[in-house]
């Protein structure tokens, strides 16, 4: 079953560790882009304002209040301190729990890792379905030796069928 955060109830204009619940008691991790970084008036619970440093991410994800462990955090991926020179860097967002003013909050912690990319999907050229890893072979694998055996990247049952064929050929 499906549950709900209590901060979803009251939506918010930043992120926050609410915001990754996956809905089963736990939390996801978002990986996003940089727009831009920037300074900004924010107005606190009690109606103060100061100011905040913001981040926008480049897709829907609402803007970020970034505080000093995370913009320490972001110093290291992005390989500077400026805050200009963070535009169009991807970072990882998850929660961490942290005892604050008294009590232990859900809060948002930049990772110290950048988002794994996926490798691009390869189709085979007989079947044009996506090439899968086969009983522990890599994709990588399979591609490379397909492509020196059959001059193209394969999948394993058509690899299989052409070389079935190639066999009753020969035969």
């Amino acid at each position: 079953m499906t549950k709900t955060h209590w901060r979803e109830i009251k939506q918010t204009e930043y992120l926050g560790g609410h915001d990754l619940s996956d809905g089963k008691g736990g939390f996801r991790e978002i990986a996003v882009t940089i727009k831009r970084a920037m300074k900004k008036k924010v107005q606190d619970i009690q109606g103060d304002s100061t100011d905040e440093l913001i981040l926008e991410f480049a897709d829907k994800t609402k803007p970020m209040i970034v505080n000093v462990t995370n913009a320490r955090a972001i110093t290291k991926l992005a390989g500077s301190p400026h805050i200009e020179d963070w535009a169009g860097k991807e970072i990882v967002i998850g929660t961490t729990k942290v005892k604050a003013f008294g009590e232990v909050h859900d809060a948002l912690r930049v990772r110290p890792y950048p988002p794994k990319k996926q490798a691009p999907t390869v189709l085979c050229v007989e079947c044009n379905k996506p090439i899968a890893p086969h009983k522990g072979a890599p994709v990588e694998t399979i591609i490379a030796k397909s492509t020196e055996e059959l001059g193209a990247p394969t999948c394993i049952p058509c690899w299989n069928k052409l070389k079935e064929a190639a066999n009753e050929a020969n035969s």
